[in-house]
């Protein structure tokens, strides 16, 4: 009896000292995290947006240059201004092995009404890591050949300039709200299900302007279909140094789109580190560099507590437009 009293003791004496070393090595006594099964990075917009080449090119980027030991499968589930998709990734609650992509349609979901239960309130931050700018466009043939001409036309005739664009609450909708109330002009908003329709509509001629993202509208840049009239960035940018700002033609107005990572709620503080390194270890890619690039974006890593805060102002900058909109949630 005694020698296994003993026997006990050296056993409990090696583990207690295994587990001093242990804590040495991480002062908190946090167990750490690797993911051990594909992570499931969810797209809660159609495919060929902005936000679909944020998430296919990081999910990419940890692929290719095995940033994780794991698979990254993209998986849609547009609909709703995504609400589905925040939907579909609420209830993973708990569980590390899912990622959704952020865009401003995420904050403005829970404002709108359009999550009816949820907002970004409700999930784990991860990241944002850029910033999407927004150019305004028009038809190559198009009767106003610049911004200036375009709002003296609205003036003249009030809601006589149709501007297509994105869910009346959603961030095309917002923009030309802001503009409106800077340049004291009232345009006739007309909201479409997609990019897609918006594009087809201006260049048929049904709609006067439009506001995108320029990764979304670079082809017909480049084919000479449409022309950019101005953009709601801080500076002009790099490949379009002929388009002027807003700020530049009198108009104090900026708005962008964020590019940022979510994961479902609950899950742990070593799994949030864990994926907070990973789009560390992202951005300091050529490929994402080049993505930057070519997309004329401006790259901005906020870790999880940034987002947050970046998330709450921007909801309460736009809450006062929405209402004015008529369209912040009861």
């Amino acid at each position: 009896m005694k020698s296994s009293m003993r026997n006990i003791r050296i056993i409990v004496l090696a583990l207690l000292a295994v587990s001093a070393v242990a804590l040495a090595a991480d002062p908190a006594g946090a167990a750490s995290f690797t993911p051990n099964r594909p992570i499931e990075f969810v797209i809660f917009a159609s495919p060929g947006g902005g936000s679909s080449i944020f998430a296919e090119t990081v999910g990419g980027i940890m692929e290719k240059e095995k940033l994780v030991p794991v698979a990254v499968p993209r998986v849609y589930k547009p609909g709703g201004s995504q609400a589905v998709g925040m939907a579909y990734l609420h209830e993973k609650k708990g569980t590390p092995f899912y990622l959704g992509s952020t865009s401003n349609s995420y904050v403005l979901a829970g404002l709108t009404g359009a999550s009816k239960t949820i907002s970004h309130k409700d999930f784990t931050d991860i990241a944002i890591l850029a910033f999407d700018e927004m150019v305004l466009i028009a038809r190559q043939e198009s009767p106003y050949k610049s911004f200036k001409d375009l709002i003296a036309a609205a003036k003249g005739k009030p809601k006589s300039i149709k501007w297509g664009g994105s869910n009346v609450g959603g961030s095309d909708s917002i923009l030309a709200a802001m503009i409106g109330k800077a340049t004291g002009v009232q345009f006739n908003y007309i909201a479409f299900q997609g990019g897609g329709e918006v594009n087809a509509a201006l260049l048929g001629g049904h709609i006067d302007i439009a506001s995108a993202n320029p990764t979304e509208v670079m082809p017909q840049f480049e084919g000479k279909t449409m022309r950019a009239l101005a953009l709601a960035a801080d500076e002009r940018l790099s490949g379009l140094k002929d388009v002027p700002t807003l700020k530049e033609l009198g108009i104090n107005v900026t708005f962008s789109t964020f590019r940022g990572i979510n994961a479902p709620p609950g899950i742990s503080p070593e799994a949030v580190a864990y994926y907070q390194q990973v789009a560390k270890k992202v951005m300091e890619t050529a490929a994402f560099k080049k993505y930057i690039a070519d997309n004329f974006m401006t790259a901005k890593f906020m870790d999880g507590a940034q987002t947050r805060k970046f998330y709450d102002s921007f909801a309460d900058r736009t809450g006062d437009i929405l209402r004015e909109l008529g369209v912040v949630k009861k």
